[in-house]
């Protein structure tokens, strides 16, 4: 997140109540739908609909409600920061004692002692987010504004100089491979799909990065090998396809070729960057659409994955704000509808009550649950480009795939469990949920495409998977019964930000609900039933061949 710019307008306290008392009155000309939400639109499309927030924020029932109703991803705004995981004063430990607790020490370490590194909120932050289906963007591994000084020191005190750059490679090493470590090992480790490994590098200018290695320019080697620690983490626990690697910074659309030559560089020998985390810290008086635009689309050009970060929008009034918001969302959708590999458009702040802005009112809601006229220009820019779900077609997320005919194993990814009938018994209206990998015939489920894009799921049982009773209602039971050829019998896969990894969508809801672990079970015997599709980590699946 980029420092405060000066020259930012200054209202009267006068302004300031009239915009506050205004924020609390929806809009009176907009068709409100409450079956839209960001999640069911921007995230159907772009697989991540997100938002910054703290665990406390995290820890609230209200708003970690709000939070499941429109996004599907959550960064921390500061909380897994270096200066948050180290602290400003360090707690050195021995190598040895670092290994005992699971740390990441390179054989060349020079230091006797390390730095002890505090996953407290790490933790109950992953754990919150897998019992919900929240995925995590890791917000941020290198970054030079929010690391303490004695990271880079002598003996790690500020009273020393600076330590050689071979000292400070292995110091990045211990720090990234330790961290992400960390994190896969975890239960709840799975969550996490995308990485700034590095954040602002563009700026880092003076800080204690650049007082070791130098100015850099555009192709530096320092970035590349923070970008090589990381991939050697994802490749250690076979995560390269399904966890993005990205350079997060602002002003993205000020430094287009600085950043495309820099990521070349990095990718030289391994694609090992996926590509960029575009901060939009924006106004409405600058950038405009289509100098943003340009930026995008040249980083699609690139062939870069383009996640759009930390997205705020300060403004003149509400009605300012909405209207370049809708210019902008339609801008940005049509790229992602011609094929731009979009992966995740994240909001900085659940209300304008929260945002790091002070004094402006940058954000869709003015308090939580309260939506602005911003935020239904923004849903109607969505069907304005043509959405109206996220069956696009080709290989964005949300359309339909095919796979071969065969038995399958299905597992579901929030539980890592599979897809079972009650019992392991056959017989019509007997329950379908999940459990424990065993390879029973319960388990075991013969796909055979319809030849109309649809399929149907015969158990090793030798009954159907069906929907009872062929209602369309939210929470209709899943249950096997015998072949009919009815619709209640009829599936298709659609397409998620994961590799290799589908959501089951129903064809008597044309589509619309899916294959649900019902509130996110992971227990042996959660029930499986159908609900509106969401890409929620309940209703995504692996297909595994037997």
């Amino acid at each position: 997140m980029k420092a405060m710019q000066k020259g930012k307008r200054l209202f009267s306290a006068i302004l300031i109540g009239v915009l506050i008392l205004g924020s609390i009155m929806v809009p009176k000309t907009e068709t409100k739908a409450a079956n839209e939400t960001l999640l069911n639109t921007y995230g159907s499309v772009m697989g991540r609909s997100g938002n910054c927030v703290t665990l406390n924020q995290l820890k609230d029932p209200a708003t970690l409600s709000h939070i499941k109703t429109h996004y599907n991803s959550i960064t921390l705004e500061n909380e897994m920061k270096p200066d948050a995981m180290l602290g400003w004063q360090p707690s050195l430990i021995s190598q040895d004692a670092a290994r005992n607790l699971g740390y990441y020490v390179p054989s060349s370490m020079q230091d006797t002692y390390v730095p002890k590194i505090n996953f407290d909120t790490i933790d109950q932050v992953l754990k919150i987010c897998y019992e919900n289906g929240i995925g995590v963007r890791a917000h941020t591994l290198i970054w030079h504004s929010q690391t303490p000084d004695w990271f880079f020191r002598v003996g790690y005190s500020t009273n020393y100089g600076y330590v050689s750059e071979a000292q400070m490679n292995q110091r990045m090493e211990y720090y990234i491979k330790t961290v992400m470590n960390h994190v896969y090992t975890s239960k709840y480790g799975s969550v996490v799909y995308t990485w700034d490994v590095v954040n602002e590098y563009l700026h880092a200018v003076p800080s204690g990065w650049s007082k070791i290695y130098g100015n850099c320019g555009n192709k530096p080697a320092f970035v590349k090998r923070a970008f090589q620690y990381a991939y050697d983490c994802i490749s250690y626990f076979k995560l390269t396809d399904s966890v993005s690697l990205m350079y997060n910074d602002f002003n993205t659309y000020m430094e287009v070729d600085d950043i495309i030559t820099m990521i070349r560089y990095i990718n030289s020998e391994k694609r090992i960057c996926n590509g960029v985390g575009m901060q939009s810290h924006l106004g409405t008086t600058f950038p405009s659409v289509s100098y943003y635009t340009a930026a995008l689309q040249a980083f699609v050009n690139a062939g870069f994955e383009v996640q759009i970060t930390e997205l705020d929008v300060t403004n003149k009034s509400d009605a300012d704000q909405a209207g370049y918001l809708y210019d902008l969302m339609k801008n940005v959708l049509r790229i992602k509808k011609a094929g731009g590999k979009i992966t995740g458009l994240t909001w900085w702040g659940i209300s304008d009550q929260v945002t790091w802005i002070k004094g402006e009112r940058p954000l869709l809601f003015s308090y939580l649950n309260v939506p602005k006229s911003s935020y239904y220009n923004v849903i109607q820019a969505y069907k304005d480009a043509g959405f109206t779900g996220g069956n696009q077609g080709g290989n964005q997320v949300g359309s339909s795939q095919t796979l071969p005919n065969g038995w399958y194993y299905i597992k579901n990814i929030n539980a890592q469990k599979y897809l079972q009938v009650k019992d392991n018994v056959g017989g019509n209206g007997v329950n379908v949920e999940i459990g424990t990998g065993t390879g029973v015939k319960g388990q075991r489920w013969y796909l055979s495409n319809q030849g109309d894009g649809y399929f149907t799921l015969k158990n090793g049982n030798g009954y159907m998977l069906d929907i009872q009773y062929g209602a369309k209602e939210d929470g209709t039971n899943v249950q096997t019964y015998s072949a009919n050829g009815a619709d209640a019998q009829k599936f298709k896969v659609v397409k998620t930000s994961e590799a290799n990894v589908y959501g089951i969508v129903t064809k008597v809801t044309g589509d619309k609900k899916s294959l649900d672990v019902y509130n996110f079970g992971t227990a042996d015997g959660s029930n499986v039933c159908q609900w509106t599709y969401y890409a929620n980590s309940c209703q995504k699946w692996i297909f595994e061949a037997c």
